[in-house]
């Protein structure tokens, strides 16, 4: 962290970084296991196949020989897909803190943006609904482009808010958060209340390791204003 250059925009994820989303994952999930006569998926199983996207999380819910069957993937994907249409706004409540800490970071003078590799309708809509009073400039998920951990997505995000990518922090629970930072050149913040835990995002390498959404208040301190010609 010493040695890294002045952060001005945080990049957060969603999933177990602003909210816990796995019951409502797990809601439209357990409605295509039970569509497809699969095995319904308890709360940890969804917790550990998630954090690669929609299409990974079905495709690793599913059991063998259909998982290794990719048009019945694709089949199964596309009705977890309208499921979780349904069920997605169940998410009602972020992690406690997490709303007051985003609030004071934008009032610090940071540009936020949130990135997730769930599909960009339903994290537009759930920031929406989790955050509706933040300033939060930039809100993208799953789309054409290539998601986490692929840098792609975090640089055209510093594009658009006219910093460096060595500029941002991305912050998140997971071991595909850490990597993204890394192959984007961003600092590597974990946040260890998510779903993988601290030891997890040490072992990924994180730059730094928050133990509570607080501690991101120590961690970015008020920028300063630029000076006026």
């Amino acid at each position: 962290m010493h040695d890294h250059p002045p952060i001005r925009a945080l990049i957060f994820d969603l999933d177990g970084t602003i909210a816990d989303t796995i019951n409502a994952i797990r809601d439209g999930l357990n409605d295509t296991m039970k569509k497809y006569n699969y095995p319904e998926k308890t709360y940890d199983e969804v917790r550990r196949a998630i954090g690669n996207g929609a299409r990974l999380l079905v495709k690793r819910c599913m059991p063998e020989p259909d998982a290794s069957n990719d048009a019945k993937v694709k089949a199964v994907y596309s009705s977890y897909d309208l499921a979780y249409s349904h069920t997605y706004l169940h998410t009602r409540e972020c992690y406690d803190g997490i709303p007051e800490v985003i609030d004071t970071l934008g009032g610090r003078g940071y540009q936020l943006a949130v990135l997730s590799n769930k599909q960009d309708p339903f994290v537009k809509g759930l920031v929406k609904q989790l955050l509706p009073n933040a300033k939060i400039e930039i809100v993208m998920g799953q789309s054409k482009l290539p998601t986490k951990p692929d840098p792609t997505v975090p640089r055209f995000i510093a594009l658009r808010l006219c910093v460096s990518p060595y500029a941002c922090a991305m912050i998140g629970d997971s071991e595909v958060d850490i990597e993204t930072a890394h192959n984007a050149g961003m600092l590597a913040v974990g946040c260890s209340w998510g779903f993988r835990g601290r030891e997890a995002l040490i072992a990924a390498g994180a730059d730094v390791v928050v133990d509570t959404p607080e501690e991101l208040l120590e961690l970015f301190a008020p920028l300063e204003e630029p000076q006026a010609e």
